[in-house]
């Protein structure tokens, strides 16, 4: 009998926790990913000349760097077609497309980081009491560049289906929204080791506890986001991207501290938390019926 069944694709929360279901994800996930990350790391292939920068060469490498963040995707789509067969694939594919997405929540998945980072800004000159400069030169086309790439390459479609496509669904079927907020983002952090040990990588250059912090404040957000679109896929890639572009264009250089920036993020987290409630993270009308989305 098909898991389908069972567990349909309904909403934001599955049916079922599936634990074996969830141990196989992990194994590709982790499996795919870290195999040509740890190749990286050892020296078995050479980091591309340029990765991440606006001077990268195009090379096999580069195509095999693009492609290594996939496993959790892989991962989605490669258990939900053994469980479930077609039908789920299907079902899966559709959480990325659909024709009532609402436009108000992609929205607000575009411009919520952005937003953090204006206010961070703001902080920063209030505290340091120096006069930074709100943009960076062109920001905006960098933005855009990067918010695409990351939305649809790397980043979101590289992992959302996996994260938040496959495995947030079932972790609410037996925890909370926060708590399976939590879980996830510790789950994802760890995904990431593997670049802290290529010298090359930008994570390498970071400390890891600050980094974990950020990705649970996220973790939270990207829950918020994908409950309130009744388990949208596109929505959390756009936030996903947004994240990334608005980091790597947006205020950064401009003077907006990182622990400002890092304090506002955890902020506005908490604040999610304590205007939607830890359950869901979605606001119910008095008569307890869902909010319109």
């Amino acid at each position: 009998m098909s898991v389908a069944t069972k567990t349909p694709r309904i909403g934001f929360r599955t049916n079922a926790f599936e634990s074996r279901n969830l141990v196989v994800f992990l194994l590709i996930a982790f499996g795919w990913s870290w195999f040509w990350w740890l190749l990286f790391v050892f020296d078995v292939l050479s980091w591309p000349a340029g990765a991440g920068t606006d001077d990268v060469e195009f090379s096999p490498m580069l195509f095999l760097l693009i492609i290594t963040p996939f496993g959790p995707t892989i991962a989605g789509f490669a258990v939900t077609a053994v469980t479930e067969g077609r039908g789920g694939v299907r079902c899966l594919w559709r959480r990325f497309w659909s024709r009532d997405q609402s436009i108000k929540w992609l929205l607000v998945a575009l411009l919520f980081f952005p937003a953090i980072k204006l206010i961070s800004n703001l902080v920063t000159r209030t505290v340091d009491g120096e006069p930074y400069p709100f943009f960076e030169d062109a920001w905006l086309t960098g933005f855009i560049g990067v918010l695409i790439t990351n939305t649809f390459i790397n980043g979101g479609m590289s992992e959302e289906f996996g994260w938040r496509g496959y495995v947030l669904p079932r972790f609410q079927a037996k925890w909370n929204a926060l708590a399976s907020s939590v879980v996830l983002g510790v789950v994802w952090a760890s995904w990431h080791i593997p670049l802290w040990f290529i010298p090359e990588d930008e994570h390498s250059e970071t400390f890891f506890g600050t980094r974990l912090v950020a990705w649970l404040a996220i973790s939270v957000m990207m829950t918020w986001i994908f409950n309130n679109t009744n388990g949208s896929v596109l929505a959390v890639m756009v936030f996903h991207g947004s994240a990334n572009a608005t980091g790597g264009s947006l205020f950064w250089c401009c003077g907006s501290s990182l622990w400002h920036y890092r304090g506002v993020e955890v902020a506005a987290a908490v604040l999610l938390i304590a205007i939607f409630g830890p359950t869901e993270l979605v606001r119910r009308r008095r008569h307890g019926a869902e909010v319109q989305r």
